[in-house]
């Protein structure tokens, strides 16, 4: 068996790698070597059987690896440990399969390896959870000679590692699994301690029964055995302790004295005619009167009958069980296996076909409410996963989305009842405009003042409905900003989970999760896309098409006043470039282009207005959950460097400007000063207002953003 602290190589120097053959471990090399030897031996009426099991001890459960359960948390999943008077300790309905060559025993360790529990800690990031003992059974049988007909059994025991939680850093589930190791290993050094005192002449009582694994080895450690212990150790300074401990355990083993003896069939036949003739006394006994059965019951002696019965029938079973017989019962058991993973496979196939159907509706549907809700669905159906697991796995996570989309759909809803309004109110303005223009053009100066009079008034009404249309766009684009944005962090919190889930995943169940993962990720990445959709939705249902409206107030103007009159100018520019109407009041309505040096101002409103002619603001600060006017207020040093590299993304300005944003103080002002060197030459000023130390002290606001007003006009 292998011992050490976890990380220290036990499963590596007992399993190895597959390729290349150097590297292989202690199990798959004995496997090879055994029927090496059996081939040289296997002449003139020698005959050889190879039986192999492989179970774990998980948290105090045994576990077959060769025929796994489902759910390793269900209560009585586990098999139990018996003792009998002639074989001796063994695990009840342990699956034992015949193999032919070394192939069958390798194929078969790396079946029972995939099912093996295993757990990412900050020591090992597959670190075995359970002991596994890998138990070869060899039966040597020769028809002339009885007396060579011998037998013997192997364990090949590969233990979970000593650890400390403050090493491992293990929570939940992967904790538990730690102290219930640590308790097994203890438990074991207490045997070995008592049979060192044994060996020294002293009678003491062992503890085989205080731990799983000590009980399920009692005959490997203190009975006919011989027994190898492979310590471990890590080469690192910090682990000196577990290393030292490491190597007083080993010492200790070192004084345990067997006497190991030859296991021969007819020796142990012998045995069991006894015990099977012992039991028929008792039967017989059981039916009378007399003796032990006497002052019983009917019940109680017709319940000894029944267990002397059963007894007798399992002792003729060991006893006339033939090798053909094993033979048979291990292909039975071999075709069943086959047939549950087929059934499986076919399973598994149909359900993916189910879930490929499923998706492919929800895109055809693209009801995004539908899909939240098809998601619910899905992850409570999925099985557990351990604590670090995303909570989008919960379920609670897309509850809120639901919430929120619902908060969306209203305001959407309200979006579009005020787009409606705002088309009906234009429709009346572009006619009292033209009851206005007609009588401009047809000198009447009544009709004139008429039209003129009612456009006012749809005027201020189109005003304070655009301003209650802005406010309902703000409240939904921040709405939907922040759903897509969570939609977007669990998305990527699912991968980074995904990925290192899949890296450990092992076993049919690891695959099983894993594959759910992926349906998840599939899911999201629709509920995305949606979203996405919904958002180029809103940006389109609140606009209101008016320049036809603006162009027949520009003709009228032109006529009335003349066209080079100022008012008119500052029309026929909002007309060329509506995105003018979006700057404040004291800057001029003119393209971005037009502006000089001397016209930025230092307020974050003028800020947000001159870089949106740029770049889309709203999408850089989305990230931080904050609005542009909330981060111009104090623009953190940060968030300075992301605007002048979403300006060099729109335009190529400034050209050698460093993306990444460094850790320490004289880097960070190398990069503001950079800002500067590159802004103040383009425009032809020197920038010396500025100073890259208030930045990072917060101070000196209305100066940071008269640059950053600059840094927009400069490329302009």
């Amino acid at each position: 068996f292998a011992y050490g602290q976890t990380g220290s190589g036990k499963s590596w120097s007992m399993c190895g790698a597959s390729d290349p053959p150097e590297l292989r471990g202690i199990t798959p090399r004995m496997n090879e070597a055994l029927f090496v030897k059996i081939k040289e031996e296997q002449v003139g009426t020698k005959r050889f059987l190879v039986m192999c099991s492989y179970f774990e001890i998980y948290n105090e459960i045994i576990f077959d690896l060769l025929n796994p359960v489902a759910d390793r948390g269900k209560l009585g999943g586990g098999l139990q440990i018996k003792e009998h008077p002639v074989m001796g300790i063994y695990v009840k309905d342990l699956t034992e399969i015949v193999a032919e060559d070394a192939k069958k025993l390798e194929d078969l360790l790396e079946s029972g390896i995939k099912n093996r529990a295993v757990s990412s800690t900050m020591m090992n990031s597959v670190s075995s959870r359970s002991h596994s003992i890998f138990t070869i059974k060899v039966h040597q049988k020769d028809d002339e000679d009885p007396t060579k007909s011998v037998f013997a059994k192997l364990n090949l025991v590969d233990l979970a590692g000593s650890e400390r939680q403050k090493g491992t850093g293990a929570t939940g589930q992967t904790l538990k699994e730690g102290a219930n190791i640590n308790k097994s290993l203890s438990a074991l050094g207490n045997v070995i301690n008592a049979l060192v005192e044994c060996a020294n002449g002293k009678k003491v009582f062992i503890p085989y029964r205080n731990s799983k694994l000590t009980r399920v080895l009692q005959e490997s450690l203190g009975g006919n055995s011989l027994c190898t212990m492979l310590a471990t150790l890590s080469p690192a300074g910090c682990n000196y302790e577990e290393t030292m401990s490491t190597l007083r355990y080993a010492n200790r083993a070192k004084a345990i004295k067997v006497a190991a003896t030859k296991n021969e069939e007819a020796s142990q036949l012998s045995r069991l005619k006894a015990e099977v003739e012992e039991l028929k006394k008792k039967l017989e006994h059981s039916g009378g009167a007399t003796g032990g059965a006497a002052g019983l019951t009917e019940e109680e002696r017709e319940a000894e009958r029944q267990k002397f019965e059963k007894q007798l029938k399992e002792m003729e079973l060991m006893m006339n069980s033939s090798w053909g017989d094993r033979a048979k019962l291990s292909e039975e058991h071999q075709k069943r296996m086959d047939k549950i993973a087929e059934d499986r496979r076919i399973a598994q196939q149909a359900l993916d076909e189910e879930r490929a159907r499923r998706l492919k509706l929800l895109q055809e549907k693209n009801d995004l409410e539908l899909s939240v809700r098809a998601l619910i669905d899905f992850v409570l159906h999925l099985p557990k996963f351990d604590g670090a697991a995303p909570t989008v796995l919960t379920g609670e996570q897309p509850r809120q989305w639901l919430k929120l989309y619902r908060t969306l759909r209203q305001q959407m809803d309200e979006l579009k009842d005020q787009e409606t309004l705002m088309q009906v109110f234009r429709h009346g303005f572009d006619e009292d405009v033209k009851l206005w223009g007609e009588g401009v053009e047809g000198s009447d100066p009544g009709l004139a003042a008429t039209g003129l009079n009612r456009s006012q008034l749809k005027l201020d009404k189109l005003r304070k409905g655009a301003d209650k249309l802005q406010s309902l766009e703000s409240a939904s684009s921040s709405t939907s900003r922040e759903l897509a944005e969570a939609m977007r962090i669990s998305q990527a919190e699912l991968e980074k989970y995904r990925q290192s889930f899949c890296d450990e995943a092992c076993g049919e169940e690891g695959a099983a999760k894993a594959t759910s993962l992926e349906e998840v990720s599939r899911m999201l990445s629709l509920l995305t896309k949606q979203m996405q959709g919904k958002i180029d939705e809103q940006a389109q249902s609140s606009a209101v098409e008016l320049s036809e409206t603006g162009g027949m107030v520009l003709q009228y103007l032109e006529a009335l006043c003349g066209k080079e009159e100022p008012e008119v100018e500052t029309l026929r520019s909002l007309l060329a470039d509506p995105s003018l109407a979006k700057m404040p009041a004291g800057m001029p309505a003119k393209p971005l282009k037009e502006y000089s040096a001397d016209e930025a101002l230092d307020t974050a409103e003028s800020t947000e207005a001159v870089l949106e002619q740029l770049i889309n603001l709203e999408e850089l600060c989305a990230k931080t959950r904050k609005s542009p006017t909330e981060l111009l207020s104090r623009p953190p040093p940060k968030f300075i460097m992301e605007l002048a590299c979403a300006v060099r993304a729109a335009t190529g300005f400034p050209q050698d400007l460093a993306e990444d944003w460094p850790d320490a103080r004289e880097d960070k002002l190398a990069r503001l000063q950079s800002i500067v060197d590159a802004v103040g030459p383009e425009l032809g000023v020197t920038i010396d207002f500025f100073d890259p130390q208030d930045v990072l002290k917060g101070k000196e606001v209305p100066k940071t953003l008269r640059l950053l007003q600059m840094l927009a006009i400069a490329p302009a």
